[in-house]
């Protein structure tokens, strides 16, 4: 099953790492930052792999999970994401949105063109982004996304209602 994982994520992140080689935009004399890009945490962009052993959940864990956050062309953070879940069933989907707390959709490949979620990212610091997923108006999920200082380690500290998971994950080079 992971092979079928890894041919699904060689193709996605093919589009995705040109549009990240492209540089970034110095900041203006005044230190102004002039687009979205340049409010985005560089330590976050890459592909990550869940380390299940590491992890911690209240709810169902899947059995795997990888996440690739990335740039779009307009600027926004773009997390695309795959999971094979804890009865094998696989999932994915992918949300871009601002790191200002506004709306952005989630689509996932089961609900196709219509949004499954509204989704809002805030940039804490260099290291710390909140999120808040919501449906019909209602929020589902909210945590933290906390980079480590090295950058090789990303934490999704969140909750789902009463129940509380982190996921664990690490740089993921595809080759292991």
């Amino acid at each position: 099953m992971e092979k079928i994982l890894l041919g699904f994520l060689a193709v996605s992140l093919t589009a995705g790492a040109a549009m990240a080689q492209t540089a970034l935009a110095p900041v203006n004399e005044g230190g102004v930052r002039r687009n979205a890009w340049e409010q985005i945490p560089a330590g976050f962009i890459g592909n990550w792999k869940l380390d299940l052993m590491a992890s911690k959940y209240g709810t169902t864990a899947p059995r795997m999970q990888y996440r690739i956050f990335d740039y779009t062309a307009d600027g926004k953070f773009l997390c695309t994401y795959i999971t094979l879940g804890g009865k094998g069933g696989f999932a994915s989907g992918n949300w871009a949105v601002q790191l200002d707390g506004t709306p952005g959709a989630e689509y996932t490949r089961a609900y196709g063109s219509t949004p499954f979620a509204i989704v809002t990212l805030k940039k804490v610091d260099e290291n710390n982004l909140d999120l808040t997923a919501a449906r019909f108006g209602k929020v589902f999920e909210a945590g933290t996304f906390t980079l480590s200082p090295d950058g090789e380690t990303l934490t999704f500290s969140y909750h789902q209602g009463d129940k509380q998971d982190t996921a664990v994950y690490h740089r993921w080079d595809m080759l292991n």
